[in-house]
Formats: C-alpha cells, sequence, structure tokens
C-alpha cells in the first residue's frame, strides 16, 4: 500500500496547481475584503457591485476547499472553476453599469488568472497521464468507473490508474465507430448519470467514493421498466469496461487463479510452436 501511495503521489504540475488554487482563493477573498472598505472607488453601494463582491468571497473559499486535495475535491474544484468564471463577468458587468474602470480592471485580471489556473489544471493531469483514446477528462472518469466497480476487498492487485491505462490502450486499437460509441456512453456517465441517479449537478468523476457507488447501484437496481432498458446497457457498460482493464491483465488474471497455459505444468515439454499449413491459395493450379 505504501510503495503504491509513493507511485501515485502527487506530481509537481499537481503541487503547482494546488499552490496556486491556494493563492488565488486567498487573493480573491482579500479583494472582496479591500473592495469593501474602499467601496467608493469601485462603486459597490449598488446590487451589481454587491453581487460581484459576493461572488469573490464565494469562490475564493470554494478555491481554497478545492486545493485542500486536489485529487478527492474535485467538486469544489469544478464549483470554484465555475464561481471564478461567474465573479470575472460579475465585475465586468457592474464595470459596464458602473462605468467604473477600475472594476474592468479587476474583470481583466481575473480572466488571466481563470484562463491560467485551468491550463495549470490540464498540466496537472497531463503530467501523470498521456491517454492515447481518451480525452483528459474522460480518462478521469475512466479512474473512477474502475476504483468504483472493482471490489476486491482492499486486496487489488492493480491501481485504477493502471486500469484505467490497460483499457485506454485496449481501446486505442478499435475502429473509429465503436470508439465513438463508447465516449458517446461514457459522456452520458459523466454528465448525465448523477444528476438522473442522485439528482447531483456534478460529473461523475468529481463524486465521492460512496455518491459513485449509490449512483451505480440505483442504476443496476432500477425497477422502473423505461429506466431499466437505459440503465441496463449503461450497468454492463461499466462492468465490461472495467473488468476488462483489470481481469484482462496478467496481475488481475493471477489474482483470480489464471496461468497462462505454457506456465501450466501439463504444458511443460509440451511442443508449444505454432503449426504452419501452407496457403493453399498460393499453390499452383488455384
Amino acid at each position: 500500500m505504501e510503495s503504491q501511495a509513493h507511485r501515485f503521489g502527487l506530481t509537481r504540475p499537481e503541487l503547482v496547481f494546488e499552490n496556486f488554487l491556494t493563492g488565488l482563493g486567498w487573493a480573491l477573498i482579500i479583494l472582496a475584503i479591500v473592495t469593501q472598505i474602499f467601496g467608493n472607488i469601485t462603486s459597490i453601494d449598488s446590487f451589481s457591485g454587491g453581487l460581484a463582491t459576493g461572488l469573490t468571497v464565494s469562490a475564493g473559499l470554494v478555491l481554497l476547499l478545492a486545493s485542500t486535495g486536489i485529487r478527492q475535491n474535485h467538486a469544489a474544484r469544478d464549483l470554484g472553476f465555475g464561481l471564478a468564471i461567474l465573479t470575472l463577468l460579475a465585475w465586468l458587468i457592474h464595470g459596464i453599469l458602473a462605468g467604473g474602470p477600475l472594476s474592468l480592471l479587476i474583470a481583466a485580471v481575473q480572466a488571466l488568472l481563470v484562463g491560467y489556473v485551468v491550463y495549470l489544471y490540464r498540466q496537472s493531469i497531463q503530467g501523470r497521464f498521456s491517454p492515447r483514446f481518451f480525452s483528459l477528462r474522460q480518462f478521469e472518469t475512466v479512474i473512477q468507473i474502475a476504483d468504483t466497480m472493482i471490489d476486491a476487498d482492499g486486496q487489488a492487485v492493480l491501481h485504477p490508474i493502471q486500469v484505467a491505462n490497460n483499457i485506454d490502450r485496449f481501446l486505442s486499437q478499435l475502429d473509429s465507430r465503436t470508439a465513438e460509441d463508447i465516449r458517446s456512453t461514457l459522456n452520458i456517465v459523466e454528465w448525465a448519470l448523477p444528476l438522473l441517479t442522485l439528482g447531483q449537478p456534478f460529473p461523475f468523476s468529481s463524486l465521492g467514493s460512496h455518491a459513485r457507488r449509490r449512483s451505480v447501484e440505483k442504476v443496476v437496481s432500477a425497477e422502473s421498466p423505461l429506466l431499466r432498458s437505459v440503465y441496463k446497457d449503461i450497468a454492463r457498460f461499466l462492468k465490461l469496461l472495467a473488468y476488462a482493464g483489470y481481469y484482462g491483465s496478467e496481475e488481475g488474471m493471477a489474482s483470480v487463479g489464471y496461468r497462462p497455459f505454457e506456465q501450466r505444468q501439463r504444458a511443460q515439454g509440451v511442443d508449444q510452436s505454432p503449426l504452419f499449413h501452407p496457403d493453399p491459395f498460393s499453390q499452383k493450379g488455384t
């Protein structure tokens, strides 16, 4: 367990991203306090100014929460990104309505900071994964699917990231039509499934482990005939995807007692060289 934790510890881009989230969170909170003190300069006594200040504080607090665990607090991270975008839009609208150049400057600086934090986020994911088939977001979804579907009572021989890597490598060899079907189903699982099963407005990969498991359980045990017909395919998709990445590996097969034929006792001394049959179409007279 310790070796896995060390192997999958935070990378340098993730540490930079985490520290930047902390700094940005405090910066937004301080900005809200300063604008309250010097309200006559930013004209925050209006409704638009109060809304911009309130969103600024909210975005700062949520980003601080997200920075306490960037791999665990996915929901806080997503909400913080959304609030940061709403904050810069609020300052932009307030600057236009109130005619305040300082508010417009705040909006412009926040736009740069939001763009940079999104860039750092992508770098932090790219620093851990280099998927060939999935997008970065889809790869995160597959990791959480593997973590939810593989129940080995704490004795899993593969980390969910390794399972996702196996799936990505396997699917990168499929034809384009099948690939698009898999991506479409994965997007449904990521964005629609939590809302349909739990009423949660957050994507599947942002949910906690218990929430993801409850979502899958509702898919499997759906009683409504209409939902059962839809959820049946989704449940099969989740199961096949996770099991292919886990039990399709040498470590996964060994965990259930499977041994390749060449390693079995009865295979010792048996000629295992492939049989050669001449191509009948290459013979004369055909």
